[in-house]
């Protein structure tokens, strides 16, 4: 429950969002203009619904002092609560000064207003949520690091280089031959179905039955591999040979069809 001047309950928006600093869930204030947390006293006062002359500053201390003796808080909380206490006392003495203009401030000097504390308010709430949020997240996935890398490189010379240095440099990098042919082109070799067909069957023309393990062993490459697979395929689409597997991950043994005249 919150009320106002011993009143009438101040109503608080249905979307406002109350965070409560962790470790602070028990603190609670009882005073003569408002009852419930302190989260929601900061919104009511960041919101302009609750004035803050009529807030008893001294009370809200008070109150936190005895907490502390019942309750044990850390120091992240207690620097929070300090904060924001020392926060709406400048706000109130802000308040209570009298209007009358006041004499300019010496330069580079800059007092804030009533509207930049309330901003600072809101902006010290948007961050304590969100490190309440980040908090929650701790532990959900290791944060990696490794040390960096030593630098094979040497330091830049502090001061600048004399004109002969460079010109003897400059005068090696033109000494350096260039290249007097380009390095030879790799041509990537083709491999057909039909090539590793033609294998095949020499293969199976030796004995009529192979294994297709020992013919992959032979490729000097996976694509080789795969097309000598797919030509394996073809064959026994063809109704030239036959593959068979006994068990899982076995060899796949491949025998020629008497049909095929191999």
């Amino acid at each position: 429950m919150t009320r106002a001047d011993g009143m009438q309950p101040i109503p608080v928006e249905a979307d406002a969002v109350i965070a409560v600093p962790i470790g602070d869930v028990e603190f609670t204030l009882d005073l003569s203009v408002f009852e419930g947390p302190l989260q929601l006293l900061l919104h009511l006062i960041e919101s302009r619904q609750l004035d803050v002359l009529t807030v008893p500053l001294a009370e809200v201390a008070d109150a936190y002092v005895e907490h502390l003796t019942r309750h044990p808080v850390d120091a992240v909380n207690l620097s929070e609560f300090v904060a924001t206490a020392a926060q709406l006392i400048y706000l109130k003495s802000r308040r209570m000064l009298p209007a009358e203009p006041l004499p300019p401030l010496p330069d580079g000097t800059d007092e804030p207003d009533e509207d930049e504390l309330r901003r600072r308010l809101l902006e010290y709430r948007a961050l304590r949520d969100a490190a309440v949020k980040l908090s929650g997240r701790d532990g959900i996935r290791p944060l990696l690091r490794r040390e960096p890398r030593d630098s094979d490189l040497p330091e830049a010379p502090s001061e600048p280089m004399p004109v002969a240095i460079l010109a003897a440099a400059l005068e090696r990098l033109a000494s350096i031959p260039e290249p007097t042919s380009p390095p030879p082109e790799i041509v990537a070799r083709e491999i057909t179905i039909g090539q590793q067909i033609g294998v095949l069957r020499r293969a199976l023309s030796r004995s009529g039955r192979i294994v297709l393990q020992s013919i992959l062993a032979r490729c000097q490459s996976r694509t080789e591999a795969a097309v000598t697979f797919l030509a394996t395929l073809e064959l026994v689409r063809r109704r030239q040979v036959t593959a068979r597997q006994d068990e899982l991950f076995g060899p796949i043994v491949v025998e020629s069809l008497p049909e095929a005249g191999t």
